[in-house]
């Protein structure tokens, strides 16, 4: 949820109109509209790059995943590695796009555990891919865009470890 709807919902549900500070928010959100939309951009264009560099430091760090038995093992199962690698980072540009967490909590983490955990899927190799596509995305960024861009990697880091 973007910061302008909970504002709105917030204000709704108590029957009020936006408070001058409120309105306030609203328009730094505006302001920094272009900004969002160049980063969530830029992670679009880096993808291919981003999920590539990062599979490929993930298995080095883990060859367990990749050997014989590991989550990652055989075409198939690399595919579905990398398929959900890159959904993550979507999950990420949405994020940026919002200027909120919400996005990656109601489309990508509630209930994701314990589908992993059925799966038998380890998250700290979920945590570990996240980690690695936040270092090779913030390296296609400027230091201000790190910040930003990296708080949303984190969060989701933090919900896989």
């Amino acid at each position: 949820m973007s910061i302008v709807k909970t504002l709105i919902v917030n204000a709704d549900t108590e029957c009020r109109y936006l408070t001058p500070g409120e309105a306030e928010q609203i328009k730094i959100f505006a302001a920094s509209g272009a900004r969002r939309v160049r980063l969530v951009q830029s992670l679009a264009d880096g993808r291919d790059r981003i999920v590539k560099q990062a599979a490929n430091q993930l298995f080095q760090n883990r060859p367990d995943l990749v050997a014989p038995g590991g989550n990652a093992y055989g075409k198939d199962m690399t595919a579905t590695c990398l398929r959900d690698m890159d959904y993550y980072l979507r999950l990420v540009s949405y994020g940026v796009a919002a200027g909120d967490t919400t996005p990656l909590e109601e489309i990508g983490v509630i209930g994701v555990r314990q589908m992993y955990n059925s799966l038998g899927t380890p998250m700290e190799g979920i945590a570990e891919s996240i980690r690695a596509m936040k270092t090779f995305a913030i390296a296609l960024l400027s230091a201000e865009d790190n910040s930003e861009v990296g708080a949303y990697f984190d969060y989701l880091i933090r919900v896989f470890e």
